[in-house]
């Protein structure tokens, strides 16, 4: 199968630090072509996947991004995977799909896919798909002995719930390492600079974004990762990663997806704070490191990710559920450039 795979031009694949959908779109293109499969990226400068071919888009410009799409695109692909909306809202004559990341509904494409199916069916109202994320085990470091620190690692804003981190760390008396980046936006620099940066001392310390190999070190010590979202969170990625490197971590039952992605260790889901408090107090009702990892082996690896997007892809091609619209944006703007 010939797969483009669509991702923007804000952040290359995979990320140096910062970004799940482009680590994301980076192990489904590598795997897809390992698989033997052919896959045509079109990414931002910096992009290092081992695809088929991959295009760096000499653009900002979103309308000059796609019309660099259009002109590089090989003609016998035979499903385009958008994971940012350029192609998709264009429909263009070929298969096509739309990954959403976030939690929010789709709109303006015909074949949606959510990350997870909370949110496929509380914002995508069942009308789509949706594919769970993967990673690949062999990035994540796997460390039985912990050290007796918790982390949380993720955005610095409120609805990630990083007040409540510190709350869990001052009624536990453990240390608390927050990693993470913060936007200067308004409310974000006001939430860290009126909320976290008063609470932060020897036990509670915030150390800025990590990537690489500082990340590793820090999933795969800590005693466990908090993570305390007050949102419908889309998946949680930083949860599949925790449990790679053989670290438990502890979310909410309301925290969107997080009982859908934690489903097979019921003992890490938590009521509230104090349900969190209880349970990092008793570290012995853990699942062990080896059925961490191997929870992650089973439901969120690469492999898995691949295989449930197969099938997707062949459900899509084999039903006809993508419609082919003759006075499209895309063949509009083919034909007024005369690549028709």
């Amino acid at each position: 199968m010939k797969i483009a795979m669509i991702s923007n031009n804000s952040i290359p694949v995979p990320p140096s630090e910062y970004g799940g959908t482009q680590r994301e779109i980076y192990y489904l293109t590598e795997e897809l072509v390992r698989s033997g499969h052919e896959v045509i990226l079109f990414a931002k400068k910096g992009s290092i996947a081992k695809a088929t071919a991959t295009y760096v888009y000499p653009y900002d410009d979103k309308r000059k991004q796609l019309e660099f799409i259009m002109r590089h695109i090989p003609k016998d692909v035979d499903i385009i995977h958008d994971h940012c909306g350029l192609v998709a809202k264009s429909n263009p004559p070929i298969p096509t799909i739309r990954s959403y990341h976030g939690a929010r509904k789709a709109i303006h494409v015909q074949i949606p896919v959510y990350v997870s199916k909370t949110i496929l069916q509380k914002y995508g109202e069942n009308e789509g798909y949706y594919l769970h994320n993967g990673i690949r085990l062999t990035d994540y470091r796997f460390r039985q002995k912990k050290k007796n620190y918790l982390l949380y690692i993720g955005r610095i804003e409120p609805m990630k719930g990083v007040h409540l981190a510190i709350e869990v760390a001052k009624k536990t008396g453990l240390k608390l390492l927050i990693a993470g980046p913060y936007d200067h936006n308004k409310v974000q620099k006001k939430y860290f600079n009126e909320v976290i940066s008063p609470q932060l001392n020897k036990q509670i310390r915030y150390i800025g974004s990590v990537g690489g190999e500082e990340k590793q070190v820090l999933l795969s010590k800590a005693r466990c990762v908090l993570f305390p979202s007050v949102w419908d969170e889309p998946f949680g990625i930083v949860m599949i990663e925790a449990l790679a490197c053989g670290t438990p971590v502890l979310g909410f039952q309301d925290g969107g997806a997080v009982p859908e992605v934690l489903h097979g260790l019921p003992q890490l889901i938590c009521r509230n704070t104090k349900d969190m408090v209880t349970k990092v107090l008793n570290p012995s009702a853990f699942p062990s490191a080896h059925q961490c990892r191997q929870y992650v082996e089973y439901h969120y690896s690469e492999r898995v990710m691949v295989d449930k997007a197969l099938s997707l892809y062949r459900k899509i091609l084999k039903g006809n559920h993508y419609k082919i619209y003759p006075d499209s944006e895309w063949n509009n703007l083919a034909a007024k450039r005369g690549w028709l």
